[in-house]
């Protein structure tokens, strides 16, 4: 923004703009003013600074268009006063995509996000006749009109619950800015055309979500081929393959063009969600063992617990690691089992390890179930989802997680999230943190609802930034009991951390609380030994404070 306002706005001065008035109006040079502007995210807000003045509107304006986002609805929608949105003109969707075409903003975008329900009329009757609704091909064709229009835009993603046709594709593979690309194909198994992506130049990041063979997904193959640049992989599949026990993901599908000609693509971070597919000798040459450096897998391998069903596929994993895992800095993954700690300690140089622990809604699994009852003797399972093992089995596992981790990655570990199904005690926890000294996030569970914790950790962390205490699933006593008082537990806090030695430390987690720490700060006076009194402040937060941090926000099964 700085390059196109008058250079002489930064030459400008606060003064009073009516000296012969009792009240000073003072005027900021207008670099403060394009600051404080920059801070706004909300749209509201920058919407009623535009129309503050002309000034303003000239210098809020990229700010209010840089991320677009317009959402779709099956349905009418009423607001308060009980007056339908759009009256007099045209759905929000409709109104949003004209003011980008008619009006000179769309130079502006840099985001362009189009998401919700789109109301194709009689689908099965156009499938019938082989035809593409009208509704469908305007949309996009109107899309693509505006994505023209884009001439900076970096980032485009396509969550509605209809298809992505060949005319905005082929505008997206115009774009020579297009860096970031996320695609939802429909869940819909009524015939569609499919479409064979071209490649995007510049492309870094793509995700692909809600993958099902059985629903016409477009090919990826090419893009996937072309997009020489690429960096981040992230595909999503449909649940429903993995529920059903069906091997239907053909690898080959996806892959096949990279593998016929030899291209292995530089990607540094790999996700996949609900893969269940086998993995084939043809997979090692999909990817560079020397790029790839953080994978995550949800819902993709079974653990401890899980559904047997899937073993024999996901043995194919197991058994033999893809050899670009040996390269590995970073894993997150929601299952924990021995064949998985295995393959753990056959890397070395792990820097960041998250197990993620959140619970999906429990599904009544095809295993197990006939004509919708379930058969005597069956329990319900959700795949993918670990299951709580017996105490024992537990305990045993966790330690030999910490061995591992403590053994093979102690000097480089710097983000640790552990199964806050793993209660850990006193001497587990000094073994992990006296082996791993370089830590500065760390999250696990305790056997205890004791403050000590603190005493025991800090001494031994000196670079810790953050610690998260993770709730007992299985006991509700557990964070009752830390939940109990608010003000003991800042209390608390302030005495064992008021220490220079612990200056690092800047957030901790109690089960569903965050609470930040603030700096050290001198008391002004000395203890009876003459040496200088500090404290730090500690007051509760709201939890988007930290979503950012890597032990909250990635402890979610998202890609």
């Amino acid at each position: 923004m700085a390059a196109v306002l008058n250079s002489n706005m930064f030459d400008c001065a606060v003064n009073d703009v009516s000296p012969k008035s009792r009240e000073q109006v003072v005027q900021l040079p207008l670099n403060l003013i394009a600051l404080i502007i920059s801070y706004l995210d909300n749209v509201a807000d920058l919407a009623r600074v535009c129309r503050t003045s002309r000034v303003l509107h000239y210098m809020t304006l990229p700010q209010l268009y840089s991320r677009v986002t317009l959402h779709s609805y099956a349905h009418i929608r009423y607001g308060s006063d009980e007056r339908p949105e759009g009256c007099g003109s045209a759905s929000p969707l409709a109104m949003g995509l004209n003011g980008l075409i008619s009006r000179n903003v769309a130079g502006l975008v840099r985001s362009f996000k189009i998401s919700g329900e789109w109301n194709e009329g009689d689908l099965e009757e156009f499938a019938k006749v082989g035809r593409i609704p009208d509704t469908s091909m305007m949309l996009n064709m109107v899309v693509r009109t505006a994505i023209e229009k884009m001439e900076k835009l970096d980032s485009f993603s396509w969550e509605l619950n209809t298809k992505m046709l060949q005319t905005v594709y082929h505008g997206l593979a115009q774009r020579q800015t297009l860096s970031s690309l996320t695609i939802k194909f429909p869940a819909t198994r009524l015939p569609r055309p499919v479409i064979l992506i071209p490649p995007i130049p510049r492309l870094q990041t793509l995700k692909i979500t809600d993958i099902d063979p059985l629903c016409y997904p477009d090919d990826i193959s090419l893009l996937l081929l072309g997009s020489k640049k690429l960096r981040d992989l992230r595909l999503h599949w449909s649940p429903r393959m993995r529920d059903e026990l069906e091997l239907s993901v053909q690898l080959q599908s996806y892959f096949g063009r990279c593998i016929a000609a030899d291209h292995k693509i530089p990607v540094k971070d790999i996700a996949f969600q609900n893969l269940y597919a086998q993995q084939t000798e043809e997979f090692e040459k999909i990817f560079d063992p020397n790029k790839v450096r953080r994978i995550t897998m949800i819902n993709s391998l079974a653990g401890a617990g899980d559904n047997a069903g899937t073993t024999f596929v996901d043995d194919t994993w197991r058994m033999k690691p893809p050899k670009f895992m040996q390269g590995l800095k970073s894993m997150r993954l929601d299952v924990w089992s021995k064949g998985h700690c295995d393959v753990i300690g056959k890397i070395a140089g792990l820097e960041s390890v998250y197990l993620i622990s959140t619970k999906k809604v429990a599904k009544e699994q095809v295993n197990g179930t006939m004509n919708g009852t379930r058969s005597q003797g069956s329990s319900p399972c959700t795949p993918g989802t670990p299951a709580t093992p017996s105490s024992s089995s537990a305990i045993s596992l966790a330690k030999d997680y910490i061995e591992v981790l403590s053994t093979n990655h102690g000097q480089t570990l710097r983000h640790l999230l552990l199964a806050a199904q793993w209660r850990l005690g006193s001497d587990d926890i000094a073994k992990l943190v006296r082996n791993c000294p370089n830590l500065e996030q760390l999250g696990l569970g305790i056997e205890k609802a004791d403050f000590d914790l603190f005493r025991l950790l800090l001494p031994f962390l000196p670079r810790i930034y953050a610690i998260r205490i993770l709730d007992n699933p299985e006991s509700s006593a557990f964070s009752q009991e830390l939940k109990a008082d608010e003000d003991v537990h800042e209390r608390k806090m302030t005495e064992y951390i008021s220490k220079r030695e612990y200056n690092t430390l800047r957030w901790v987690g109690i089960c569903d609380m965050a609470f930040e720490v603030g700096k050290l700060v001198s008391l002004h006076g000395h203890a009876g030994n003459g040496v200088a009194l500090y404290t730090r402040p500690v007051k509760r937060v709201p939890l988007d404070m930290v979503k950012d941090i890597e032990i909250w926000g990635l402890d979610s099964l998202e890609i």
